[in-house]
């Protein structure tokens, strides 16, 4: 059985692998080219990795429910699990991961949690679902983590691009100390503006995390040559990430929509209290969706 589930239409050629219901490759025919990161393991290993029940790292790996500890790694389990195929046509498929015993030593809630991804014309919508089957109410964390290439254009490269966002910003950026948040926030981070150059500079201290945004969606593309662009919509998202790695000159770009984020760094391990978790009660059930649309003015 092939561990990679295809969709396709006449624009787009879309691959998810079983293993962490992760993307691995988004194709545009007309233009031939391959939008998604491909996982260089020399430089970053993964494509798309999905994040759940925790975006970030929590301190020290580990958090206190009830009075009880449990660890986990960064960004959750998920990733790293197979997840099961549950319904699939060309355009669409649904993935499926239900809590089990091994979960639920890491994770004490019941839940069932879907990723469903589907095609239309030159858009991907990928959608993340949590169904709480628990007796109580569930709290988690909940992200995106796909790396776009930046070399879509010929002859381009990182640093060529820029990030575009749909509204003139005043973000409210949330520094990082070593992979926790260190309780340092940069205001007014773009300065009212809208466009986000490309420097590998920017990201000497790890994600630049944004809060408390307006902007729907952005995009990405080269001053070089602005007739493609890749838009990457994310309304309703609280929160956003932006990563590429330091010191690999990598020509790609992490686009990360969040519900959830890194712990504060000497805060209580309380998962409860945990700055953007989200509660959802029993019997009820969530949903987010973010979208990547490749986008040219020919």
């Amino acid at each position: 059985m092939s561990r990679l589930v295809s969709l396709e239409n006449a624009v787009l050629s879309v691959k998810i692998s079983r293993d962490g219901a992760e993307l691995h490759s988004v194709y545009h025919k007309q233009h031939q080219q391959e939008y998604l990161w491909q996982a260089d393991k020399e430089v970053w290993g993964r494509h798309a990795p999905v994040l759940f029940p925790i975006v970030g790292q929590v301190e020290e790996g580990y958090y206190e429910v009830d009075g009880v500890n449990y660890k986990l790694p960064q960004h959750g389990f998920a990733r790293d699990m197979e997840h099961k195929l549950v319904t699939q046509d060309e355009l669409s498929c649904i993935f499926e991961l239900r809590f089990d015993h091994e979960t639920i030593q890491k994770y004490p809630y019941k839940f069932v949690f879907r990723t469903i991804y589907e095609i239309k014309d030159n858009k991907l919508s990928i959608t993340y679902q949590v169904d709480n089957l628990d007796m109580e109410t569930i709290y988690f964390g909940v992200g995106a983590h796909p790396g776009f290439n930046t070399n879509f254009v010929p002859g381009t490269s990182f640093e060529d691009y820029v990030i575009e966002f749909s509204h003139q910003e005043e973000f409210e950026r949330l520094l990082l100390d070593n992979g926790l948040r260190s309780g340092a926030i940069e205001h007014d981070a773009l300065k009212g503006e809208k466009i986000l150059p490309l420097k590998f500079e920017t990201f000497k201290d790890d994600a630049i995390i944004f809060d408390h945004f307006k902007s729907e969606y952005l995009d990405i593309y080269t001053k070089k040559d602005d007739s493609r662009k890749l838009r990457i919509g994310f309304k309703d998202w609280p929160l956003l990430g932006i990563w590429t790695p330091v010191g690999k000159n990598a020509d790609f770009v992490c686009i990360e929509p969040w519900y959830g984020v890194a712990d504060l760094r000497d805060e209580n391990h309380n998962f409860k209290e945990k700055y953007a978790n989200q509660t959802l009660e029993k019997g009820k059930t969530f949903s987010a969706t973010f979208t990547v649309e490749m986008m040219d003015d020919e």
